[in-house]
């Protein structure tokens, strides 16, 4: 075997690290199946902002997760509220109570029971989830019959990261 005393130029090293990063995150992305999703809508705000990119990925789901969900041909985030045979109540004054015990819910800017269209207390039905938006009075969620309750077939993942420099590319 011949060895040559020649450095290997600056620019092949950078190409074959680049190349490998490269690989290593298409092999994240497939085996997590992560995908990148663009925020429409204000019924998530303030957590989640109109025209904001987020990434989600498959995991183990629980209350309070915000996750990504099929409906109808369109992809909808919300948070997890209920999980399979919770015992779900909301107030009329926003509190929400999980199996008799108030949810405590920082992120929220304001309470609001909305306008559900189902009867509470409503108890999840089994592989199924409750799902509400974190803007209380100006969402689409599990409160109305449009939406429901999500089959667990129906979710994507985890919502995770906001990806705000994507944001100033839009």
């Amino acid at each position: 075997m011949l060895y040559s005393s020649k450095k290997t130029p600056i620019s092949q090293i950078v190409l074959i690290i680049t190349t490998i990063i490269i690989i290593i995150i298409l092999s994240l992305i497939i085996l997590f199946n992560i995908r990148i999703y663009k925020i429409n809508g204000t019924s998530m705000s303030p957590t989640l902002m109109e025209d904001e990119y987020v990434l989600s990925y498959r995991t183990q789901y629980k209350r309070g997760d915000i996750i990504a969900f099929h409906h109808k041909d369109v992809v909808m985030i919300k948070r997890l509220i209920g999980l399979p045979k919770d015992k779900i109540d909301i107030d009329d004054d926003g509190t929400v109570y999980v199996n008799d015990k108030p949810l405590e819910e920082q992120y929220l800017s304001s309470k609001s029971l909305g306008k559900p269209e189902i009867d509470f207390p409503y108890i999840v039905p089994e592989n199924r989830y409750f799902v509400l938006g974190d803007n209380r009075a100006d969402s689409i969620d599990s409160r109305n019959i449009y939406l429901g309750s999500i089959a667990e077939t129906e979710v994507i993942g985890k919502v995770k990261i906001s990806l705000i420099p994507l944001k100033l590319l839009s």
